[in-house]
């Protein structure tokens, strides 16, 4: 589905934050897209993202938006608890061939089941997460594993999944770890959970809570034999670690994949100690600003957008998509709940289709509402600065 005489996807932005600005711009740089309207209920973030983008028409509710624009793209930059409301009503739209949302997907499973099932129903290809599961940097990787690089996969350790936000980030870690189980259902979880609120607001809650808390440790297998470590502590890991007959491959949260094998370290195909990924050499920096005074987007999003500009326009498969995401929640839950159970295993898919977790406030229902409305704006307007004309 290739655009008609050159033309571009049209891009539709549902949640104007600090976070939709950010998506949006990676939208608004592809060659392949552009932004033509924009949702959000605050009324000067609104103003403030339309007149960025060109003056692009402006609504207040989504269904209204629905109804009176026909958008080739949805863009959700939404807090957790309305995503999967969106995600549903979005699939039900004509025009609209792909969804791309963020991460976690569904504070319930239910919730997550139902989006799934809804951008299936419609052949909508959902990307789910600004994720570092799009860089072709790890899938080249895959490809090598799947080859024999480091031999037959036996086991997988994956370091600080998430810290104390194992639904919210911890899911970065555990989709990249999916993808050297070649993607693999999850056939049990055995583990436990430290109990802490993920936002210190909260005060501690217990294990019985269904706030986001910090995983202590968790042993998952999945349906092809290999069995994953969750290891709360990063130590001088942090990331995915992938144990094989032959070698090992570690994928650094930092962005640097390197390979051991008997006759000592080397890496994909480069002379050196690892490839480092472009996001890698932006941490710890200064916030960096284009000619035209926007923040310089990653190459983490700009991938995340062309993964699902890819789909659209050429039928690939979306490198991290919502079923992917809930497989991740799944596996957070079941940890908690073989906690809750006394430590004992806990089979899949869960048979509790309403179990949850609640993320931290910002997540939950956005900066606004959890913070205020000056926090929220003032996040946004750092997104560009004003250049001079002079």
């Amino acid at each position: 589905m290739r655009p008609l005489q050159g033309k571009k996807y049209k891009v539709a932005v549902i949640g104007c934050g600090s976070h939709g600005t950010r998506l949006a711009r990676g939208f608004d740089v592809n060659p392949l897209t552009e932004v033509v309207c924009a949702v959000n209920r605050g009324q000067e973030g609104l103003d403030l993202f339309c007149n960025r983008f060109g003056g692009i028409r402006g609504y207040n509710d989504y269904r209204e938006m629905l109804a009176k624009e026909d958008p080739d793209i949805v863009c959700l930059g939404l807090p957790v608890n309305v995503n999967p409301e969106v995600v549903i009503a979005c699939s039900k739209k004509k025009s609209i061939r792909g969804i791309f949302s963020e991460k976690p997907i569904a504070v319930s499973l239910g919730e997550g089941d139902a989006a799934v099932a809804a951008c299936k129903q419609a052949g909508i290809p959902w990307a789910a997460g600004d994720m570092f599961r799009n860089d072709p940097e790890l899938w080249r990787a895959r490809r090598q594993v799947e080859a024999g690089e480091i031999g037959k996969v036996e086991a997988i350790d994956i370091y600080g999944a998430g810290g104390n936000q194992m639904s919210g980030q911890g899911c970065r870690q555990f989709t990249d770890a999916f993808m050297f189980v070649n993607d693999s259902e999850l056939d049990w979880a055995i583990g436990q959970v430290g109990g802490w609120a993920a936002d210190t607001a909260l005060g501690r809650i217990d294990e019985h809570s269904d706030g986001d808390q910090d995983i202590l440790w968790g042993h998952i297998g999945f349906k092809n034999g290999v069995e994953a470590y969750v290891h709360k502590n990063v130590s001088t890991m942090n990331g995915v670690l992938v144990h094989g007959t032959k070698g090992m491959l570690y994928v650094s949260h930092y962005r640097v994949l390197k390979y051991w094998k008997s006759n000592g370290l080397y890496d994909l195909d480069y002379a050196g100690s690892g490839i480092a990924f472009p996001d890698s050499e932006s941490i710890g920096k200064k916030t960096e600003y284009d000619a035209d005074g926007w923040q310089v987007q990653t190459a983490r999003l700009l991938h995340s957008v062309q993964a699902l500009i890819d789909a659209v326009d050429k039928g690939t498969p979306v490198l991290c998509s919502g079923e992917d995401n809930l497989k991740a929640l799944e596996a957070v839950i079941g940890i908690r709940e073989s906690h809750r159970r006394g430590v004992t295993k806990v089979k899949f898919p869960l048979e509790d289709r309403s179990l949850k977790v609640i993320p931290y406030p910002r997540r939950m229902v956005g900066r606004r509402a959890s913070e205020s409305t000056e926090a929220f704006l003032k996040h946004i307007k750092d997104h560009k600065k004003a250049v001079s004309s002079g």
